[in-house]
Order: structure tokens, then C-alpha cells, then sequence
């Protein structure tokens, strides 16, 4: 199985820090969020890791080379103009083949069992599935899924929705008929949608957005108390725990 890490944005939420840093590369215990998850997929068995990148693209590209130091394969989407999340994808799946591929989110904090997301991907049902999160706080969420099938709609005012958490698995043939040109992959999923072909499941394990300064903080803290207690599912090297 081959991955996606999507780490071409700015960031913008989270300046002034990220004017020097990539979010990829904000640090998270002791490593750049970015190690985290390559040695994770690298755990879980992914044979090779694209990556596409924009801003301070060549930060991102020096720290992990060709990816050997993790322990995985990785090959480089560059994006002259930035692409989006839906254009990004698009551009890299020539890198990616033709076989359904795990895409994640590079700007996420996470320590989740992927094992069902991979192996509950069914191709002939779903163009896409979404691992899903549940809400913290205030909002109704971004999806709510099928109790029986598991087929996603949009979360409205009321709904007892869940928060796409940035990790999925997808389908290049369902993404071969965009354009390359910026487009968030929204509008793939509305058109999945339509055709019945968007699924999500929810997902166990840590999970955290450092969109904002004082979101970072807290996912931090949090994160730092999650290793001491050794509770990381796919490592636990003292070198990631500190």
C-alpha cells in the first residue's frame, strides 16, 4: 500500500510561527509533527510515501531526503502554485498509481489504529472513506454517517455529526476526472456524496487539530501526557516519549 502526506499549506492560522517553519514541521514532543507520522505509516507496513509541498518546500524536502531515515520510501509532488487539498491529490496521483491509497492530513496530531480504515476501504461500494473523530466542544461536526451503511451527508444545525479527521483512504479513479488546478477536495466529496460513494468510520486513539497557537499548546500538553503514560499505539522508543 502506498501513502499521501498532504503538507503544501501555509499554515496561515498559526503565524508568525510558521513565516520560517512549515506546520508539518512544528515540533510535537521532541520531533517535528512530520516524523510522527512517517514512522507511523512506516509501522504500518506503507511501501512508499508521497509528498506534496508548496510553502517552505524546501525545509519539508531536506528534513526527510528520501525518506530512509524513517524507514520508508519517500518520492516529492512539488506545486509551483498551490493546489489545494483536492489539486494537491490530483497532482500526485501520478506518483501513486492506480491501486487505493491512505491520503493524510500532515498538520494533524494523531496516535490512531489505522488497521480498520485500510481494511474497511471497500472499492466496489466507496470512492472514498473517512476515518471520523467525535466532536469536542461546540458545532455540530462536518459528516454524519449511515448508521446502516455508513454513507456520509453534510452535518446541519442539530446533527450529532463527527469531524473528519484529516486520515483516508481513497480512490484515484474517482479523482482522475478533476482538473489539475486548486480545488478542495470538498468538492470530491459532494460529488461522492451524490453518487452514494462517500463513507466514513469512526476512529479510536489520540487525535488533535493544531490549527490555532493555543490549540497547539494544548495538543502539546495533552500529547506529552499521552507518551509519559506509554499509551502510543504503533512506537515506544523513550526517543519519542520526552
Amino acid at each position: 500500500m502506498q501513502a499521501m502526506i498532504l503538507a503544501a499549506g501555509y499554515g496561515k492560522r498559526l503565524k508568525p510561527l510558521t513565516d520560517t517553519v512549515p506546520k508539518p514541521l512544528v515540533e510535537m514532543g521532541n520531533r517535528p509533527l512530520l516524523d510522527h507520522v512517517l514512522l507511523r505509516l512506516a509501522a504500518l507496513g506503507v511501501e512508499r510515501v508521497v509528498i506534496n509541498v508548496h510553502h517552505l518546500a524546501d525545509r519539508i524536502i531536506a528534513h526527510v531526503g528520501d525518506g530512509s531515515g524513517f524507514g520508508v520510501p519517500v518520492s516529492w509532488s512539488k506545486e509551483e502554485v498551490l493546489l489545494e487539498t483536492g489539486g494537491g491529490v490530483r497532482q500526485a496521483l501520478e506518483l501513486l498509481g492506480e491501486v487505493p491509497f491512505l491520503a493524510v492530513n500532515g498538520d494533524v496530531a494523531w496516535d490512531m489504529d489505522l488497521d480498520p480504515l485500510i481494511a474497511g476501504f471497500d472499492p466496489e461500494r466507496m470512492d472514498g472513506l473517512l476515518g471520523l473523530v467525535p466532536v469536542n466542544g461546540e458545532g455540530c461536526g462536518d459528516f454524519v454517517p449511515d448508521p446502516a451503511t455508513g454513507r456520509l451527508r453534510r452535518a446541519g444545525r442539530g446533527d450529532a455529526g463527527w469531524i473528519y479527521s484529516g486520515l483516508q483512504m481513497l480512490h484515484p479513479r474517482a479523482l482522475r476526472g478533476y482538473p489539475v488546478e486548486p480545488f478542495s477536495l470538498n468538492r470530491f466529496y459532494d460529488d461522492a456524496m451524490t453518487r452514494g460513494r462517500l463513507h466514513g468510520l469512526p476512529l479510536s486513539g489520540f487525535w488533535a487539530d493544531i490549527g490555532t497557537p493555543e490549540r497547539l499548546r494544548t495538543t502539546r500538553e495533552a500529547w506529552k501526557i499521552r507518551f509519559a503514560i506509554g499509551a502510543g499505539l504503533a512506537y515506544k522508543s523513550q526517543e519519542f516519549m520526552d
